[in-house]
């Protein structure tokens, strides 16, 4: 009896201890105390379940459904080990598995918000939207502040294709927390879906004020600043994400896209280079850092860089493009005509790629090619005036000028006056 006295204040003190590392997300020096309180005491259902959470923690799923089934052996009512024995299904697709768990935690706890918020997770993982958010609803009931079941709603909503129901609960929740910046964030998100850019960027400065680090939130709103043309604040919104990681590679690529269109080619050839010394494969900073060369003239340069991003990702159609442009510019029109046919072969209804190949058909006199690729433009949008002016260029060195006319007189209905010149000198 003596024994006993002496030996449960120690596992409670190493139970507090195990838990306090938990806290302080040292999870390896954690296991350690559990694994000596379990072999003290190998019916304990708390160390089981916390050691659990730790093997949750290090990714180590199997080993945390293991903890979590004997933490319930020993006590079946300890509802927190079978709702992380569930969540940890869900993250292993086993949903079945999962569904059971939820349910029976929600007999046990009826009156549990997070748990129905939980299982509606779980239904957004299978795409059983409608059951998600009859389950969010239930959450919210229970807890009228409960913020995730918001988000998780909200995403619910979006992903059924209603972005407005999904604004709906998000401004709800604002109402609700308006000092919680991830309903900002996510509401920004929305309206960008929605094209309402100003309202998003609205959104993004409300919860960066609240939370200025964010790096997310930071990067998405200089991607809004710089399609809006403001690539001043874009760039600078980059910059407050690499001072406070100087590694991060998107950051970099990022700023340099708001600085291609300030025409800041050096600093592009700098963002671009950090970029990929952090992201060794960075196909896209390879074909802006090219990008820059070529305006700077230095096309050698340009050239190895679009090699380099064709390297690391061969569909990259984009890279075959730039390539293309570069071999044009420097007289190489086979190896031109090569990447615009590889990249097509990536992106097979790109007008402009399209246009590219063809100018250089007809630029070497393989007209008949050149039409096949202006057909394939005008099948994608007949109304395209360059594409039926330089077609019946093409047709009258064909002798077919019944064809030529007949492009001339459709280019000029659509507005064009130098097509009404070619009719008019070619056409009866």
């Amino acid at each position: 009896m003596v024994v006993k006295s002496i030996a449960q204040p120690n596992i409670h003190a190493m139970l507090k201890e195990g838990n306090i590392l938990l806290g302080k997300k040292q999870f390896q020096d954690a296991l350690v105390v559990f694994d000596k309180i379990i072999t003290t005491s190998p019916k304990n259902a708390d160390a089981y379940y916390a050691r659990g959470v730790a093997y949750s923690n290090l990714d180590k799923r199997v080993e945390a459904i293991s903890d979590y089934t004997r933490a319930l052996y020993y006590n079946p009512q300890k509802i927190e080990a079978l709702i992380n024995r569930a969540s940890t299904f869900s993250e292993m697709q086993k949903y079945d598995d999962a569904l059971n768990d939820f349910n029976k935690a929600i007999e046990m706890a009826p009156n549990r918000a997070d748990v129905y918020n939980n299982r509606g997770y779980l239904f957004n993982l299978q795409r059983k939207y409608d059951k998600a958010i009859a389950d969010y609803d239930k959450a919210i009931a229970l807890n009228k502040k409960y913020s995730m079941a918001y988000i998780n709603k909200a995403y619910a909503w979006s992903a059924l294709g209603s972005d407005s129901l999904s604004i709906d609960v998000l401004s709800k929740l604002i109402a609700i927390n308006p000092e919680y910046s991830s309903a900002y964030f996510n509401r920004a998100v929305m309206y960008r879906q929605l094209h309402k850019n100003n309202l998003a960027i609205a959104d993004y400065d409300k919860g960066l004020a609240l939370e200025p680090t964010d790096v997310t939130a930071l990067l998405k709103r200089a991607e809004i600043k710089d399609e809006t043309g403001n690539h001043i604040g874009a760039a600078s919104d980059c910059s407050i994400v690499i001072e406070q990681d100087k590694r991060n590679a998107t950051a970099y690529y990022s700023r340099a896209l708001a600085e291609f269109d300030l025409k800041q080619y050096e600093k592009i050839i700098y963002d671009c280079t950090e970029a990929i010394k952090y992201k060794e494969k960075y196909f896209e900073a390879f074909i802006l850092r090219g990008n820059a060369y070529d305006f700077l003239g230095k096309y050698q340069e340009a050239l190895k860089d679009y090699n380099s991003a064709i390297e690391a990702n061969k569909n990259a159609s984009d890279a075959y493009n730039q390539r293309g442009i570069a071999e044009t510019k420097k007289g190489n029109v086979v190896g031109a005509l090569s990447d615009f046919t590889r990249a097509l072969k990536i992106a097979p209804d790109n007008r402009d790629l399209l246009h590219k190949r063809g100018i250089l058909w007809y630029a070497t006199k393989n007209y008949e090619n050149a039409v096949l690729d202006y057909n394939k433009i005008l099948e994608i949008n007949p109304n395209d005036i360059k594409a039926l002016v330089t077609r019946g260029d093409i047709f009258l060195l064909l002798n077919k000028n019944e064809y030529a006319c007949a492009d001339f007189k459709r280019a000029e209905s659509l507005g064009d006056g130098g097509a009404m010149s070619k009719r008019i000198f070619n056409c009866k």
